[in-house]
């Protein structure tokens, strides 16, 4: 009998796991998978080591998430700064998003004049702290209930009031004309933002786009891959006593007149069962309804209908060898060809170090490259027919996109490549449809409608991407805190 089983070993499970076994909670991780990590996954090719998304570490600012979690459970992961954050490929111009806020204005100037770019950049600082002290101090935000708004007394009210405005309408709607009105520089955030919010500014909501835009800011590259933390913090639940079971695949959870959970899952085509007194889900809650029973799939088939904007991946993996240091690990590349392809506009290039050896060896860096698809997209073209033409022609752009763009790197040879298409990340994740990135952060979802850690039975709970706040291991990981704190609240209570 366990205190709580968590399905799912992504960040939001892991985290949420680790903190209840540090509370002295008998705590199982099922994960179908054979590791951990989800979206923010790895896999193996001939010696070589692959993000399975090509997903930045950031979260440390402000007392962000990862930087919380590194300190609550008493790890150091091993990482290095990244400056510039980001350097953007657009319209024959390369933008390097530096950390330092005068050298960041300064490149802005350069490359979009006539816009007061200190002035944006200076609200989006002041919300991006402000936000992240909101998530930290009240963890119940945004309210599930009634009964959660008394965590705000005594808090800090007259700030975190003020960001109310922010998530009501959009980021584009807040600039200044002289920005909105330049379509340049819309184009060239939004598409930051679809990295980061996924979704343009005329939709997201200034303080999720605040975020976002600072999210590069604060880049980090974690040794031995994006899923490094999540291996030290599988060893800390371990370390508490909990544990970590992969290749099971639970397929059923049904609440006994007992309120005791039985949980099934399948393991070497063979059933087990688990009993808990609690759940929480790491996976989508499009999934999650499906493995539901009772009155409780009906609700849980209910929010997954009413959420069904969300994103697939067009992915690609190879390894390169250069002659020249790349400057910075990770580049967004805006491509016309892409765009009349798939309406996607850009291509996200994720470099591994060169100096990283657990990843690759002999000079070569590994490349995870990826952009958005629409899942009704994805399923109206036959993308594996034809002799896989699709996939070709994927590759293709990809690859010339590459070439174009890093050829001032003295590019020596290129290795092997893969695809990956939504129907990839369906069958390694299980993510229903292949959807990826959660819930897009959205005015028509935010900030009260968005699903929240709370569900109708008080013993199940939520985490994960596809709930608040939302995408990216640094979202995730806030949302394993909030949760983890809304748990131990009810039980003082």
């Amino acid at each position: 009998m366990y205190d709580f089983i968590v399905i799912g070993a992504g960040y939001g499970g892991l985290t949420a796991a680790s903190l209840l076994a540090k509370s002295n909670k008998k705590v199982l991780v099922l994960e179908s998978h054979y590791s951990i990590g989800g979206c923010a996954g790895f896999y193996k090719r001939e010696g070589l080591l692959y993000d399975v998304g090509a997903t930045t570490l950031s979260g440390f600012d402000y007392n962000g998430p990862l930087d919380r979690i590194e300190k609550e459970l008493n790890f150091q992961l091993k990482k290095k700064r990244v400056d510039p954050g980001m350097v953007i490929h657009f319209k024959g111009k390369k933008i390097l998003r530096y950390r330092n806020f005068n050298k960041w204005i300064d490149e802005l100037n350069k490359h979009f004049p006539g816009i007061n770019h200190e002035k944006i950049w200076k609200k989006i600082e002041k919300v991006s702290k402000l936000a992240w002290g909101l998530l930290s101090e009240v963890p119940l935000f945004p309210p599930a209930g009634i009964k959660d708004l008394f965590s705000f007394i005594g808090k800090n009210t007259g700030n975190y009031l003020a960001l109310l405005p922010s998530l009501l309408m959009s980021f584009r709607s807040c600039l200044p004309k002289d920005a909105s009105n330049n379509e340049d520089y819309i184009n060239f955030l939004d598409e930051i933002l679809m990295i980061t919010a996924q979704e343009k500014s005329d939709k997201v909501p200034y303080l999720l786009a605040a975020l976002g835009l600072n999210y590069p800011k604060d880049t980090f590259y974690s040794y031995g891959g994006i899923t490094s933390m999540g291996h030290e913090i599988e060893k800390k639940i371990k370390e508490f006593k909990g544990d970590v079971k992969k290749r099971r695949k639970v397929f059923s959870i049904e609440k006994k007149e007992s309120n005791i959970f039985s949980v099934k899952a399948e393991f070497n085509k063979k059933t087990e069962v688990y009993e808990s007194k609690n759940i929480i889900s790491n996976i989508p809650i499009w999934n999650f309804a499906n493995i539901c029973g009772g009155a409780f799939k009906n609700k849980m088939n209910i929010v997954s209908k009413k959420y069904s904007k969300s994103w697939g991946a067009m992915t690609y993996y190879f390894s390169v060898k250069f002659n020249k240091d790349l400057g910075s690990l990770y580049h967004q590349v805006h491509s016309n060809e892409l765009k009349n392809f798939i309406h996607s506009e850009s291509l996200f290039f994720s470099f591994s170090e060169k100096d990283d050896l657990s990843r690759s060896k002999n000079g070569f860096q590994t490349v995870t490259v990826s952009t958005h698809i629409s899942i009704d997209l994805f399923k109206e073209q036959d993308f594996y027919g034809d002799n896989k033409a699709k996939i070709k022609r994927f590759e293709n752009i990809v690859l010339n996109t590459f070439k174009e763009n890093f050829k001032k790197f003295e590019i020596l040879e290129i290795g092997k490549g893969e695809v990956g298409t939504p129907a990839t990340f369906e069958k390694y994740t299980n993510r229903f449809e292949g959807r990826v990135g959660g819930i897009p952060h959205i005015l028509d979802y935010y900030p009260f409608s968005y699903p929240k850690n709370a569900t109708p039975d008080p013993n199940i709970f939520l985490v994960g991407d596809t709930v608040f706040p939302g995408q990216g291991v640094v979202g995730v990981i806030s949302g394993a805190f909030s949760v983890v704190y809304r748990i131990l609240k009810n039980e003082k209570s």
